[in-house]
């Protein structure tokens, strides 16, 4: 579900009373504190109206607030699985990569795991070797599923929550849902263009949501996504340690850095026409 921003208040504000008046006239809304100001967010462009309009008339002197009824009290039903369910697509995400990063362990024979990599593998001589997929297009997504080793998956699943979580929050499981498929199909198709291999992670697909996350940060300041400051350089500076070789000298392993640059480049792509072609009022 899409959120709108209703209000932006300093910190000093009190918004207890008038968060309580808005429960009781059954508008639900949030309340939280982003980049050093209060922000209410509301759940539809018609509710933004109608809670500048309240606040208007609170600010005016009109509507006094300890006139309005006492509010119904919400049961409030909170907890792990309330913030599960406002990011579905994140958790079905979440749960596809934690398959992918079993299978490598349960497949011994290379039987199943070939049927998600994005080429078409076989042995030949010991060697490995792949055809280009054709007519199998779930292959170019497949790959970002795949993970291996215990830090792959949890790395790329603490970031996968935190910038997907962000996305879908905001701007709903349609457009999280796109930004995955396209960042993993294009940054899966660029790193298969340097040659055939095991590849797999969800890494493209998320300096691809931190590309987008940026650009709209950037151009629409008003609805700015609470991302923390010097997160985006300290993941440019590992994107660009991984470039430089350092993972492979440390004994780490080969990274798919090109899946990693196109999946930042595409990402930005996508943020500059996202900030640029989404009007919603806020």
């Amino acid at each position: 579900m899409s959120e709108y921003i209703g209000l932006r208040l300093p910190l000093t504000a009190n918004l207890e009373k008038f968060s309580a008046l808005l429960w009781q006239l059954s508008l639900p809304h949030r309340i939280a504190e982003e980049k050093g100001m209060l922000v209410l967010w509301v759940g539809s462009t018609a509710h933004v109206e109608q809670v500048k309009e309240l606040y208007q008339r609170l600010e005016s002197g009109e509507l006094q607030l300890s006139e309005a009824p006492q509010p119904i009290a919400v049961k409030k039903t909170g907890g792990w699985y309330r913030n599960l369910a406002a990011v579905p697509v994140v958790v079905a995400l979440l749960l596809l990569s934690l398959a992918g990063s079993i299978l490598p362990y349960l497949d011994r024979q290379f039987e199943i795991l070939p049927l998600f990599s994005f080429y078409q593998l076989h042995v030949v001589g010991g060697e490995l070797q792949g055809d280009w997929p054709k007519g199998q297009l779930w292959r170019l997504i497949t790959p970002a599923f795949l993970h291996f080793g215990l830090m792959h998956i949890v790395f790329n699943s603490l970031w996968l929550w935190e910038l997907g979580g962000m996305i879908e929050r905001r701007q709903g499981a349609v457009r999280i849902l796109g930004l995955v498929l396209l960042i993993a199909a294009g940054s899966n198709i660029a790193q298969a263009m340097t040659g055939v291999s095991l590849f797999g992670g969800m890494s493209g697909v998320i300096y691809g949501l931190l590309g987008y996350i940026v650009v709209w940060n950037r151009l629409r300041p008003a609805t700015p996504f609470p991302l923390v400051n010097g997160v985006a350089v300290v993941m440019v500076v590992w994107l660009l340690v991984c470039m430089a070789g350092f993972t492979e000298l440390l004994g780490l392993g080969a990274v798919a850095n090109t899946a990693h640059l196109s999946g930042l480049v595409l990402g930005l792509i996508l943020g500059l026409a996202a900030a640029l072609l989404d009007r919603k009022p806020v």
